[in-house]
């Protein structure tokens, strides 16, 4: 079992800011707001310089998502981190097209890839997107270092479709999230879906499974943690459990998408 603290050694970037031109009624930017603020080409490079000589093993770059879908990643200064610094580097990209898939195939770096179900985009993301153009994407960026990420809790058969086409493009590992009502927004108090059965069926499709950072902190989801090869933020029922299954334990300071 992998527990993966990413921490201040692998801190999270945001290159819009507190900004969402989305602004998702179940996030608001929330989530935005403890991230690094690295609005411009020329700050990003400079925090990730500093984070390199104060001894951090990596970082998210990441932001707020426009209305195309895309995370506006300004992929030349990320160019120049890569190659001035020793950080890991973990994009969220969001949908990309053909150039610039390209140019991240020139970037040595890893791609964190949500993969939204079609009940998402219409009733969180209200994007003017379709699922397929997010399948596109993964096309697009196949043989880089991408790693599938998918919510559940929501609408299970969409879900378990799309963990299934994720599949059978040919990807071994996937990484769930869980839909997690925050506080002071508009699904605030919105229901999740009991997601056992999903965990059950991504389980039999990937080598490779991970229960990802965003997620409700429940008793009955950390317990099913022996599902998963690692779990990002263990909380104290998901170490309780590992530790009495006598699962052997590797404790790594990256997002969980680094191998």
């Amino acid at each position: 079992m992998e527990y993966y603290y990413p921490g201040k050694r692998f801190p999270a970037i945001s290159v819009t800011g507190n900004y969402c031109e989305v602004m998702c009624p179940h996030c608001r930017g929330y989530y935005l707001e403890s991230m690094i603020k690295a609005e411009t080409p020329d700050r990003l490079v400079s925090v990730c310089k500093d984070l390199d000589e104060n001894g951090a093993k990596g970082c998210l770059i990441s932001g707020g998502c426009d209305r195309t879908g895309r995370v506006p990643l300004p992929l030349e200064a990320v160019r120049v981190v890569r190659e001035e610094t020793d950080l890991i580097l973990n994009l969220h990209t969001g949908l990309v097209d053909k150039e610039t898939a390209e140019t991240l195939g020139c970037i040595d770096c890893y791609i964190s890839f949500d993969v939204p179900t079609p009940f998402a985009l219409t009733h969180l993301y209200r994007l003017p997107v379709t699922q397929e153009e997010y399948f596109e994407s993964l096309n697009l960026l196949e043989g880089l270092k991408v790693v599938p990420h998918v919510m559940v809790g929501l609408e299970s058969e969409g879900e378990v479709r799309t963990i299934e086409v994720i599949k059978e493009m040919g990807f071994s590992s996937l990484v769930l999230i869980v839909f997690t009502p925050t506080r002071k927004t508009p699904l605030g108090r919105r229901h999740v879906n009991d997601v056992t059965e999903i965990f059950q069926k991504a389980r039999a499709l990937f080598p490779r499974l991970i229960l990802g950072c965003m997620r409700p902190r429940e008793k009955s989801l950390e317990e099913d943690v022996a599902v998963f090869d690692g779990i990002v933020l263990p909380t104290r029922w998901a170490r309780e459990r590992v530790e009495t299954l006598g699962l052997p334990v590797e404790v790594k300071e990256t997002c969980c998408v680094v191998e």
